[in-house]
């Protein structure tokens, strides 16, 4: 399952910048899609909440110091969108329309981190 942190609860979201203060989260899996929200507004409690619910790549548009203990305590990829300025709308439309889900990374510039 891949999800991603946005700051409201539509499809049209930017990604946001923040990842435990992030207002909701989306989650999709190729056969559904869902916004939740951030009731944990914590990025420890973030991870084991993502982790827990089965998030196997997370996309985010830029990395601190939490987001990177995706990848170390819950090997949860961290992978980067194709453009500079994402919108939720176009990072589903393209993992439902691709057969692989890292055609939604660009692997210049910015890289997936597996």
């Amino acid at each position: 399952m891949i999800a991603t942190a946005i700051e409201i609860n539509s499809l049209n979201a930017p990604l946001s910048l923040c990842f435990g203060k992030a207002k909701y989260f989306a989650f999709f899996d190729g056969n559904s899609f869902k916004i939740e929200k951030n009731i944990y507004k914590n990025g420890f409690k973030v991870s084991k909440w993502l982790y827990e619910v089965g998030v196997t790549t997370f996309v985010i548009k830029e990395q601190g110091n939490i987001p990177c203990a995706l990848k170390g305590d819950n090997n949860i990829d961290i992978c980067y969108p194709l453009t500079l300025e994402p919108r939720l709308k176009e990072i589903v439309r393209i993992y439902f329309q691709s057969k692989n889900k890292y055609d939604i990374l660009s692997n210049s510039g910015y890289m997936n981190s597996t």
